[in-house]
Order: C-alpha cells, then structure tokens, then sequence
C-alpha cells in the first residue's frame, strides 16, 4: 500500500492529462496522416499532407512570420518583465498599486483588450493617431498596414503577458540574499553595476524558464491575432496557429490543420530543447 500511495497522488494529474493532453496529440498525429474532412477521414495519405505543407510557398511565409513574431516578443518581454520586476521588488511608497496596473491586463480577456486597442489604434478616431496629429507627425493605419500591423500585435501580446512574466521573476528576486545587495553597496558598487553583474547573474535560472515559457506562447499565438488583424494585411501576420484555424475550420481540412499541429509541435520542442541545452549549461 505504501509503494501505491505516491501514484495515488499522481491519478488526478496523469488521468487529466492523458484525456486532454495525451489523447488529442495522439489523436491529431493521426488525423495528420488521412485526408480528413468534415465528415471524417477519406483516404490513407501516409506522409501527404506533409509533403503537400512543405511544398506550399504560403506555409513557408507563414513559418517566417511565426519566427519573426517570436523575434518581435520574446527578446523584448524578456528585458521589459525583468527591468519591471526589479523596480516592483523595491519598498517605495504605493508600490502595491503600480504592482496592480502591471497585474492587471493578466486578467482582462483577450477580446475586451483587442477591442480596447482598436479603439486606440483606429486610423480616424484612435487616441494614438490624435496625439501624432497633435505633435506634427503623419498618422499611420497601424493595424492595416505591412509591418506595422505585426509590431502592434507583438506590443499588445507584450503589453498582455508580461504581468505573469514579472511574478517569476519576483519570486527569483526573494530567492536572492540580502546580504549580497549590503556587500554591494558596502564595497561602493553603483545601482547600474550591481543589477548587471549580481541581479542578472543570479536570475538566469529564472530568466531561462521565462524564455522558454514565452517563446512557447510565441508560437501559439492566436487570439489577439484573430480579433486585431484576422491574419492580415496580405497575411503578413498569419502565424502557425492562425493557418492551422484557417485549414481546419475555414476549408474543413482537418487533415493539414492536424500535420501543422503536429510541425508546430516539433518546432516547439526543438527550440526548447535548444535553450535548455545551450543555456542550461551555462546556469549549471
């Protein structure tokens, strides 16, 4: 009974995750292997959907705009989350309501913030075209315009996240001994100095998880796409989950939609696999 009691306590975990983690992997793997329809699976392709995914140009395109939003958001969240975090760890007065505000967007819906940052961005009445006006500079229309519309989207996602972001790194901060900051500021080392080379040393633990939690959510991006740009203008913001949507739920073809998933799987993997072997060492 003794040796069972510990996989006792696993069943809850292991029985959700197989129903909704394990199973629709296996499953989507399957379906990636059928030309599958909306009634079903009508013929055995093997390797088809595949072959047929790394044979399209548009898929290509939309790999590069994944990759480009990743560039776009995980360097950028990295720096702004930690720069936040280490000024919301200090003592000032009313720091429980600036630790609010960043909070905040964590637990505002993706739809009311989209439409919040419509209203903002809208080319004839947004805030921010009324203020370039008011200051001499030309107006944009920042959601309908190549590479506008892929920088906006990636500021919103930023904007979005970076409140969950900020609470790893506060907890790396409290892990992080006093006594090293009084050593510090004892042998005269600046606030600038002391940040670069304590602060940032000891948070790589810390830093690595948050690199590869973001750059997973990075590649699974899809909600705020969905209600700011729809994938526009031109696709130039159709990432691998906004094409797997459009092949399965647009065209009904559940086939390649499963084999993006599926792609979308080993790119994710390989990329965190990356990351903890090349910069797992280094916090070794």
């Amino acid at each position: 009974m003794r040796k069972a009691f510990p996989y006792l306590l696993l069943a809850p975990y292991l029985l959700f995750f197989i129903l909704f983690l394990g199973y629709p992997i296996l499953r989507g793997g399957y379906m990636s292997l059928f030309d599958w329809g909306i009634m079903g699976p009508k013929e055995f392709l093997g390797l088809g959907n595949y072959i047929d995914l790394f044979s399209d140009d548009r898929f290509w395109r939309v790999l590069g705009n994944s990759l480009l939003f990743t560039l776009l958001y995980v360097p950028p969240v990295i720096i702004i989350s930690m720069l936040l975090a280490v000024l919301l760890h200090g003592f000032l007065p009313g720091i429980s309501i600036f630790r609010s505000a960043f909070f905040l967007p964590m637990v505002i819906n993706v739809s009311v913030s989209a439409i919040a940052i419509q209203w903002v961005m809208d080319p004839q009445i947004g805030l921010l075209n009324r203020f370039l006006d008011g200051v001499g500079l030309p107006t944009q229309t920042w959601l309908n315009q190549q590479g506008w519309a892929m920088l906006v989207v990636s500021m919103v996602v930023i904007w979005s996240s970076s409140g969950f972001n900020i609470i790893i790194f506060l907890a790396g901060l409290e892990n992080i001994s006093t006594e090293i900051y009084e050593a510090a500021e004892v042998d005269g080392s600046s606030t600038w100095h002391t940040f670069l080379h304590i602060t940032v040393p000891l948070l790589r633990p810390v830093t690595l998880l948050v690199a590869v939690l973001s750059m997973i959510s990075s590649l699974q991006v899809f909600g705020e796409i969905f209600m700011l740009t729809g994938g526009g203008p031109f696709g130039s913001t159709t990432v691998l989950a906004y094409y797997l949507y459009e092949q399965g739920f647009n065209n009904f073809k559940f086939g390649t939609a499963a084999a993006v998933g599926v792609v979308m799987t080993g790119i994710i993997a390989l990329l965190t696999f990356i990351q903890f072997r090349f910069l797992g060492e280094r916090n070794a």
